[in-house]
């Protein structure tokens, strides 16, 4: 039995200390609080400064986007909610994680920080690149979105059928079944002991994400795969954005299984306002692993500038 385990955790460390995310994520910083219901975290806050918001996808947190964000503090200032029922923002008495609640939390959130009226550039990865569409399309302020493996399904079988190419864990929490649910209520009712199985289940992920993933309830998990990622209906707000001329740039990575293959360029064809990127080694981990890319794509659409090369 000792070397079962002793050979479980030494593969557990392995996949861990290799893991791309891993590697490329580090501890943000920044002055963390409160504002419009969402637990926040800024940096680079003054008056008039052109704004940056960071948005997580799902299970996650504002923490995804790691300490590699930080320097976007020196153009802008740069925010970092926890969304609607995730992270710190989960909240176990709530029903409502329609997008329109979404919506209506990020903007109460730039209203309670003063921040309405500044440019404003919107950053998404993965469901957090629905939500930037549609927020983006609602803010009069946007100046430009970047979207990180952006889930644009036309159907609910196109959105599940890449669901399930992430794996058993998604393909079973991301459909909408009893056992699902009561899974997850279990993880809820003994979520100190669910954030570290999920971090023995998930060695691909720094200890704080893992341990992030399970701070959301079944009702704010399924707000955000139905509500967003399955009906995402993102097409008006991309066509409000063309109508704009608000510059939108889906980057994604090679290795991804989540974006449908080639719809991005289809897209750029179709849009004026679109354009693409594309990392040659990513998976949908791309804003954790490849910070230093990343981080220069949004930098790049913030100041109309050609990104680095730098891959990392």
């Amino acid at each position: 039995m000792a070397s079962v385990v002793a050979l479980a955790a030494g593969s557990w460390l392995v996949r861990h200390v290799t893991s791309p995310a891993v590697r490329g994520w580090s501890p943000p910083s920044g002055e963390r609080g409160r504002a419009g219901g969402l637990a926040v975290r800024r940096l680079g806050a003054g008056e008039d400064r052109p704004v940056i918001v960071l948005l997580h996808g799902l299970t996650a947190s504002g923490d995804w986007w790691g300490g590699g964000y930080d320097v976007l503090a020196e153009d802008a200032e740069v925010v970092v909610p926890d969304l609607l029922g995730f992270g710190a923002s989960m909240d176990v008495d709530r029903g409502d994680f329609s997008r329109e609640a979404h919506l209506d939390a990020l903007d109460a959130m730039v209203d309670e920080l003063g921040l309405t009226g500044r440019p404003l550039t919107v950053v998404g990865h993965s469901m957090g690149t629905l939500v930037a569409l549609h927020w983006a399309a609602r803010r009069p302020e946007t100046v430009r979105v970047v979207a990180f493996s952006a889930p644009l399904y036309d159907s609910r079988e196109e959105a599940e059928r890449h669901i399930a190419r992430l794996g058993p864990l998604e393909r079973f929490f991301g459909l909408d079944t009893g056992l699902a649910e009561r899974t997850c209520a279990l993880m809820c009712e003994y979520r100190s002991t669910a954030q570290w199985l999920w971090t023995a289940v998930s060695p691909q992920w720094p200890v704080r994400l893992a341990r992030h993933g399970v701070l959301h309830t079944w009702p704010a998990y399924l707000g955000g795969m139905e509500g967003l990622i399955i009906r995402g209906e993102w097409e008006t707000a991309l066509e409000q954005l063309d109508e704009r001329g608000v510059p939108v740039l889906l980057a994604e990575g090679a290795e991804d299984p989540i974006p449908v293959a080639g719809r991005a360029q289809r897209l750029a064809s179709a849009h004026r306002c679109v354009r693409t990127a594309r990392h040659p080694s990513a998976a949908h981990d791309l804003p954790a692993a490849y910070p230093n890319w990343s981080r220069e794509q949004v930098r790049a659409a913030a100041t109309g500038t050609d990104p680095s090369i730098d891959l990392g």
